[in-house]
């Protein structure tokens, strides 16, 4: 299979462009307007170490950021420089107080238009949880599951916690990894649809160890259909000398469909006398018959990282042949 021209965002990403466009206006307005603070900043951040250099320095505001420049000038409007400073710092609180209550929720709604259908209703989330899942945990988030399945897991304070989340509502995840691959259409996926649903078949019906041995199978096999000869960018060598850098290059949906292929693919020889893994490992579930990896939870966090790569396999066909 011919490898897909990478994009660098959801064709979503773009419906809101007018708000792009009004927020770096109104944020170049922003700063241009508390400019003559920046000059003598280190004479009086002295005396007010509460304001620092950061809030000039901002490119890309968030919800947060932008409430926090307002509390930050409104605490601080007296910095006992100059009456004519002072009456400046007040303007601009006034003035931008407004746009910033208005332009603040448009924006976050902006930020949530770049994640997965799944994981755009969750409230608050930030980049950094979800990298703890899909790259640190292996667990995927792309498509599947479901929102509130996906938020549980997000929330989970601990790996143990989110493995727990997929032993106690595997039957869900199934439904909802099924209805995902269902829904693809494409030459790119169609592929891999009827062994997915077949290994979502035998996890239904209580063969666990079935359905994780071809979710490997059909891992390695999309993969290296996927990374072609770079595949060893992406999977840990066997020396375990690699990082995951390679992974910067992606965009966000990107990086959430194949970050959980880093996990996957850790290390593990049986040659070598390493442990064997009690998450999920596609080589240990290729080498091994160990019931310490062929487990039911591991069948589940394997299906989902399958369904998730069709999904996002699909999806980017379809934006490419629509562009």
């Amino acid at each position: 299979m011919a490898m897909l021209p990478k994009l660098a965002f959801h064709e979503s990403d773009f419906k809101n462009i007018s708000v792009v466009s009004t927020f770096a206006s109104q944020q170049s307005k922003l700063l241009d307007a508390i400019k003559p603070a920046w000059a003598v900043q280190e004479a009086w951040k002295k005396q007010f170490p509460v304001i620092d250099s950061d809030i000039f320095k901002h490119t890309a505001l968030t919800q947060t950021t932008l409430g926090a420049i307002t509390a930050r000038l409104t605490k601080n409007v007296d910095f006992g420089l100059s009456d004519t400073f002072t009456k400046l710092a007040q303007q601009v609180v006034t003035q931008q107080s407004a746009w910033l209550k208005t332009v603040g929720p448009a924006f976050e709604s902006l930020k949530r238009a770049f994640y997965p259908p799944n994981l755009r209703q969750i409230d608050g989330l930030r980049w950094e949880e979800v990298q703890s899942v899909v790259m640190v945990d292996g667990i995927a988030l792309y498509g599947v599951p479901r929102s509130s399945i996906a938020e549980a897991l997000i929330r989970a304070d601990s790996a143990a916690k989110r493995r727990d989340i997929l032993g106690r509502r595997w039957k869900a995840i199934s439904a909802d990894c099924r209805a995902a691959i269902e829904g693809c259409e494409t030459e790119v996926a169609a592929p891999y649809v009827p062994k997915a649903l077949a290994a979502l078949d035998a996890l239904d019906a209580g063969h666990s160890a079935a359905a994780q041995a071809l979710a490997g199978a059909l891992l390695d096999s999309m993969v290296n259909s996927y990374f072609g000869r770079h595949r060893y960018l992406y999977t840990p060598d066997r020396h375990a000398r690699r990082t995951n850098a390679a992974y910067d290059e992606f965009s966000m949906h990107e990086y959430i469909a194949l970050a959980p292929i880093w996990q996957a693919w850790q290390k593990f020889f049986p040659d070598e006398g390493l442990p064997i893994p009690h998450t999920f490992s596609r080589n240990a579930t290729a080498h091994t018959v160990s019931a310490k990896q062929y487990t039911k939870r591991n069948a589940v966090q394997s299906l989902m990282i399958a369904s998730s790569l069709i999904y996002f396999f699909d999806r980017k066909a379809f934006w490419v042949n629509s562009a």
